[in-house]
């Protein structure tokens, strides 16, 4: 376990029913005041458009700079601007923007996004590839460059300049996904990966030892931050009460996108794209998952304070984690937690789990 380990909360700012959208946007600010307060290191939101119920985070460098005019440290991190969805020149300089608003406490991260996002932005999936590789070049150009060029892809410019310009010299950047070989660009450049979430740990663990072996062979520094559903409560009993709803919730919920993708006409398209557990059954999977299932397959950590630090210090014996984060369960009717339970987990999380892993 890493004695200068960092920690952090990540939301995909969910929307769900009996919760106004207006709402969902300032209960993650909120959220990211009290975790201020409380001592985490960052917070982490998704960059996701479209589908409300698995994230409808469509602006994440809006919400940090409005949550930084009511913080202090905390940092801000998006996993991940869905880079080719974007024009990577004006992102660059929508990125330098919040930069300077949230003073230098801001990290990048840079993803494709999920599949099912491309038919919904009018995009192939064929795209998704040759323009995440080219505006990765371009934003940080961008960003640390000046008088920069480019002949790409899709990009052919000279002597161009990003404004305004950042306050950080070197900013933080992570690469998000499941795939090894895209956490070989993250090896090579020396930056950060951040995996975890709703997915399982064993979707990881060769792609993170990957990671690892690649920043070796390079000369760099790994950097790996996990992601780590929980739901706590002092009381055992009423921990697993409150979970037994809220987890198969989230995970019924959050995998209703994939019913918008047509797997089996686009099946080879996804599998050439790069996309191929969209065209499995995992996502298809979720929506029918158990309470049982969540639990004993590791997706949501239920239980108390003392039962959480247990199992973290387990965790981390076996991945030696530089930053360890927690994802909420989200509220919403039907099944979803009540913005004090939400809290609850972050402060009973800072407050009797982090001082034992430190």
């Amino acid at each position: 376990m890493s004695s200068d380990l960092k920690f952090g909360v990540y939301t995909e700012m969910n929307c769900m029913a009996g919760v106004t959208s207006q709402e969902a946007v300032w209960d993650v600010v909120k959220l990211i005041e009290q975790s201020d307060r409380l001592g985490y290191d960052v917070y982490m939101t998704i960059e996701h458009h479209f589908y409300e119920t698995f994230g409808m985070s469509s602006n994440p460098l809006a919400v940090f700079s409005a949550a930084a005019q009511r913080t202090e440290n905390i940092r801000f991190r998006t996993l991940c601007h869905t880079l080719p969805l974007h024009n990577p020149l004006i992102l660059a300089g929508e990125i330098a923007t919040a930069e300077v608003l949230t003073n230098g406490r801001l990290d990048l991260g840079f993803g494709r996004g999920h599949s099912w996002l491309y038919p919904a932005a009018g995009l192939p999936y064929e795209l998704s590839q040759p323009r995440y590789v080219e505006a990765m070049e371009l934003v940080m150009k961008g960003l640390t460059e000046e008088n920069f060029s480019h002949k790409g892809f899709e990009y052919d410019v000279e002597n161009v300049n990003i404004w305004p310009k950042m306050v950080q010299k070197d900013i933080p950047v992570y690469l998000t996904g499941t795939s090894g070989k895209s956490f070989d660009v993250a090896a090579k450049n020396g930056w950060g990966i951040s995996v975890g979430g709703p997915a399982p740990y064993p979707v990881f663990k060769d792609a993170i030892a990957q990671y690892r072996a690649g920043c070796a062979e390079h000369g760099n520094t790994a950097e790996v931050s996990y992601i780590q559903p929980v739901l706590i409560h002092e009381d055992e009993n009423k921990a697993h009460e409150i979970a037994k709803t809220a987890c198969e919730y989230f995970y019924h919920n959050i995998a209703k996108p994939i019913n918008y993708l047509d797997q089996e006409g686009d099946r080879d398209r996804l599998i050439a794209s790069g996309y191929g557990f969209y065209a499995s059954n995992a996502m298809n999977d979720m929506l029918t998952l158990t309470y049982e299932q969540i639990v004993e397959g590791g997706l949501v950590w239920v239980g108390t304070p003392d039962q959480i630090r247990r199992r973290s210090e387990d965790f981390l014996s076996q991945e030696d984690l530089d930053e360890f984060a927690i994802q909420v369960l989200p509220r919403g009717e039907g099944g979803g937690l009540t913005f004090e339970q939400m809290q609850q987990t972050q402060e009973l999380f800072a407050t009797k789990v982090m001082p034992g892993l430190k």
